[in-house]
């Protein structure tokens, strides 16, 4: 997949192009720094020597975790901003955006409906819960009938908006492409104080909101997520501001506190779809996954032919994957297939 999606021409791109033209030195760091770049490969600096860790899988981000990775992600979306600015100042105004600049590189690998894997994620989605939710028949038809186009409504909300300010989005926020430092805390026990971001191989251009939603949906427990979303959100928007203030731009003329909450609202379909996509295959322990994924064979029938057949196959025996699975396919239901 990574080869037939040109994924890894794109993610060297944006490490050794992208990214040197927006990183700023007095910014901390938001991700790994490239050493080189081979032809098949790339070769990073060792996070695990700074004590850089990855969190269990299947662990959920607390609130303190996610508060580090939105402090991130204000980092990591304020570099591309202030670039912006400045080359907008340098060309009086012409400069028409990063995305336009890079356009070609950013738009490989984009999700999209006639993708054969986009399709499965969608298909294999709508096949499960057939088999194993508890709506009655009148409630499944309804979404049944109505899953294709909440999900075309989420592709349009994840990409470019020509409506609303756009940053460089990861796009791939899942539990294992952000990696934390810990600290010793007052209590004497360890607490993170930083968060850096791996794997760009899906990075585009989109309205901030995309990336904290989808970072929000992806790691935090549902309840827990909703019980503190405004919180979270007040916290990413302030810490942008802060920084940007350090740079002489006033956010609210770029995006005000008003067009970002309403930016969440509506990219939290962005990041439930999205989610839907990532967690059936990343939710399953590493032997699972060396079972499935390491045949090529097999890897192209889940992810290009029949994801459904194999998101039924692990529900039906991992009780603890169907619950957790479900949960964001119910979600994605309630809240936009059963809703007037």
């Amino acid at each position: 997949m990574v080869k037939e999606m040109q994924l890894f021409e794109k993610e060297t791109f944006f490490y050794s192009v992208i990214k040197k033209s927006i990183e700023i030195p007095a910014i901390k760091p938001w991700s790994a720094r490239l050493i080189t770049s081979l032809k098949d490969a790339m070769v990073f600096e060792d996070l695990n020597a700074k004590q850089y860790k990855l969190r269990n899988k299947f662990s959920t981000l607390d609130m303190a975790h996610t508060l580090q990775a939105l402090k991130t992600l204000a980092r990591f979306h304020a570099s591309s901003i202030i670039y912006e600015e400045k080359k907008r100042k340098e060309t009086l105004g012409k400069y028409k955006g990063i995305y336009y600049e890079y356009e070609t590189t950013l738009r490989l690998g984009e999700y999209n409906l006639a993708s054969d894997f986009f399709f499965q994620c969608m298909s294999g989605a709508l096949e499960a819960m057939k088999s194993f939710s508890k709506y009655d028949d009148t409630e499944m038809n309804l979404i049944e009938s109505r899953w294709r186009d909440v999900w075309s409504t989420a592709l349009s909300l994840g990409g470019y908006s020509s409506q609303q300010k756009n940053v460089v989005s990861h796009r791939d926020l899942w539990n294992n492409n952000l990696m934390f430092h810990y600290s010793m805390n007052n209590e004497n026990s360890w607490e993170p104080d930083d968060c850096v971001l791996v794997d760009f191989q899906d990075v585009s251009c989109s309205p901030p909101a995309a990336d904290v939603m989808l970072l929000l949906c992806c790691n935090l427990n549902p309840t827990l997520r909703e019980q503190n979303i405004e919180m979270y959100l007040n916290f990413y928007y302030e810490e942008l501001r802060k920084i940007l203030d350090n740079y002489n731009i006033e956010i609210d003329e770029i995006l005000t506190k008003e067009e970002f909450i309403t930016s969440a609202e509506e990219q939290r379909l962005w990041g439930l779809t999205i989610c839907a996509c990532l967690l059936p295959h990343f939710w399953l322990d590493d032997d699972v996954t060396k079972e499935h994924f390491s045949d090529n064979a097999r890897f192209d029938e889940i992810f290009f032919k029949n994801k459904g057949k194999f998101i039924k196959k692990m529900m039906e025996t991992n009780l603890y994957y169907k619950k957790k699975v479900m949960e964001i396919f119910k979600e994605i239901a309630d809240r936009y297939c059963l809703r007037v």
